[in-house]
């Protein structure tokens, strides 16, 4: 995620909005109170919102805005503040959240970023190009930590007995593990690993089942 983010206060008027989304490249800037809290975001269309209806006529039952309009559109058009202008902010997440359970929300909710709020106070923010950057990551970055975390620190493998080969960000997996399930636990912890386009697993197992997480493996000769 980005550390520093542009942010704005509530009564910050229309054009310092404006001055600011333009100045600064962003399509959004959250809003946050003296004490840090996060409480909306305002858009690029939010701000568009004035001029997509200042043409509009009041309709001749409803005085305060044109009949097509919701109260919410007509509230944004009128709106002169940063706090009568934001919208609810439709996308947050943790800093432990993943990457890939970012990635799931960028795409399920739609939205263009991700702000990370911790005790409801704004850390950063992840776009999705931030996301997408990851699969830069070389293929000997990826192995190097396909090695180190999957079979080091979470399997305590036999390096012997094991081999992760990358390739354009694709990982295969080769060898044989102590239990069945560690093979899965492989696979699971891989694809978690930045950088990772999709993993084929070709490994092998000695038993059935799962070993005691505190036991370290043993290796087999013969």
């Amino acid at each position: 995620m980005t550390h520093e983010v542009i942010t704005v206060p509530p009564e910050l008027p229309f054009k310092e909005l404006v001055g600011v989304i333009v100045t600064h490249g962003v399509s959004a800037v959250p809003v946050l109170t003296p004490d840090g809290s996060m409480i909306g975001v305002v858009t690029e269309a939010d701000l568009l919102c004035r001029q997509a209806h200042e043409d509009d006529v009041p309709g001749a039952g409803c005085p305060h805005f044109a009949g097509h309009l919701t109260k919410e559109d007509w509230r944004k058009a009128a709106g002169q503040t940063a706090a009568t202008l934001m919208s609810t902010a439709s996308g947050t997440t943790t800093p432990e959240a993943t990457l890939p359970a970012a990635a799931r929300l960028l795409t399920q909710s739609k939205v263009r970023r991700l702000f990370v709020l911790q005790d409801e106070k704004l850390v950063g923010v992840i776009a999705r190009r931030d996301v997408l950057r990851t699969f830069l990551r070389t293929d000997d970055d990826v192995q190097s930590d396909v090695d180190h975390i999957v079979f080091d620190e979470v399997l305590h493998a036999d390096r012997n007995n094991v081999r992760a080969s990358v390739e354009h960000g694709v990982v295969l997996l080769t060898g044989r593990l102590e239990y069945e399930a560690d093979v899965a636990t492989a696979e699971r912890m891989a694809r978690a690993i930045a950088g990772v386009v999709d993993v084929r697993n070709r490994m092998d197992f000695v038993w059935n089942g799962q070993g005691a997480p505190s036991t370290a493996t043993t290796s087999q000769s013969g």
